[in-house]
């Protein structure tokens, strides 16, 4: 039976109802239909327990549509999108679905949840080694579906096959559906990661990618010239530079970075960004002491998996949990951090950093009812 088969508020199934093309009034009603059901499946998502770490009893069917609608999504996408000012911009995500959570819980108002009251931008990095990774990636894909024109994701370096199949994410699905259905939908979803925008600019000067800089990127047409889907972004020099490039201090110029992408200097930093006509730059990729970092006064590196700790290296310690951030702009371009870190064996939100950036009033028009 499909997630849906029991569900007092929609008892169908995604597999077993499809559209009529032969009848067109039939195809309005399937997409009210597919509209509910994705509501629904939001809703139980997002319940409590599920948010706290209960996994989500996923079915294979429901999974299958998903994809289906996401991709169609995407496809209309080109490898750079837009995004208008406010938003809230999320740094890695890494499995950790209670931290997308609480994110989405605090920027909420009233009775409205956080996704409803806000734009957003994640940087990718949805899924990593954490048994959550099919959450956070399965609902952020139905809040794509269901409004396109609010949540933009971008690719990670983790949302390509060959680094999630070390993540374990082939064995999360097959621990969860089965060795053969595991491993179909392994495939399907890193199939629907081709299909993701690598950049997103905000605004008009602010640009917003995973990893950093390319000595490839000359003008924002580059990144459009990127063929999507991209199957594989180490064999576009561009594309892996998005998605794996990194700031270093003290350097001049780019410098080849184990094992993929460049580093890069404030030099060429300045240069590329003159280019673009862009002033910011947001990146993630990369975990922070404090949930945030800045680079040469232009680059912002976000991080926003509180809950997520890496591996110690051999003879090392275990490194304790770093606070995540996410960052708001408002409709003038004034930012400031939101800052989640960890209580006493709970989350909790700090209050806004007391030293948040203010950029200058960019006049942009904001149209509340994009979506419509």
């Amino acid at each position: 039976s499909s997630l849906f088969s029991s569900s007092r508020a929609v008892a169908i199934s995604f597999m077993s109802t499809s559209p009529d093309k032969k009848d067109p009034a039939k195809d309005g009603d399937w997409e009210k239909k597919k509209t509910a059901i994705f509501n629904e499946f939001i809703r139980c998502l997002s319940s409590p327990a599920h948010a706290y770490g209960k996994l989500f009893s996923f079915k294979y069917t429901d999974l299958i549509q998903v994809l289906i609608n996401i991709k169609r999504t995407l496809a209309k996408e080109p490898p750079l999108v837009h995004c208008p000012y406010p938003c809230v911009v999320v740094g890695d995500i890494r499995g950790q679905f209670t931290d997308l959570s609480y994110f989405f819980k605090y920027f909420a108002k009233d009775e409205k949840p956080g996704w409803l009251c806000q734009r957003y931008v994640f940087l990718g990095n949805y899924v990593d080694s954490a048994k959550q990774s099919i959450e956070c990636v399965v609902f952020l894909f139905l809040l794509k579906i269901r409004f396109p024109k609010s949540i933009f994701l971008l690719r990670g370096s983790n949302e390509c096959k060959d680094v999630n199949r070390e993540l374990d994410f082939r064995q999360s699905f097959e621990e969860r559906l089965g060795k053969d259905k595991g491993a179909d939908m392994f495939h399907m979803f890193n199939e629907a990661f081709t299909h993701l925008p690598l950049a997103c600019l905000i605004g008009t000067h602010i640009l917003c990618v995973h990893g950093g800089i390319s000595p490839k990127l000359t003008s924002l047409d580059d990144i459009n010239k990127i063929p999507k889907p991209l199957n594989d972004p180490t064999e576009d020099d561009l594309a892996c530079d998005l998605l794996w490039s990194e700031p270093m201090l003290r350097l001049k110029g780019f410098k080849p970075k184990d094992p993929l992408g460049v580093n890069f200097g404030r030099d060429v930093l300045e240069s590329t960004m003159k280019a673009l006509n862009v002033r910011l730059m947001f990146r993630g990729h990369q975990v922070m002491r404090n949930g945030f970092s800045t680079s040469f006064g232009t680059v912002i590196t976000l991080y926003s998996a509180p809950s997520y700790t890496e591996q110690p290296k051999p003879g090392t310690k275990q490194a304790p949990p770093q606070p995540g951030a996410a960052l708001y702009i408002n409709k003038r371009a004034q930012m400031g951090f939101k800052i989640l870190s960890h209580g006493r064996g709970e989350q909790s939100f700090c209050k806004d950093h007391d030293e948040a950036n203010k950029g200058k009033d960019y006049e942009e028009s904001v149209d509340d009812d994009d979506n419509k």
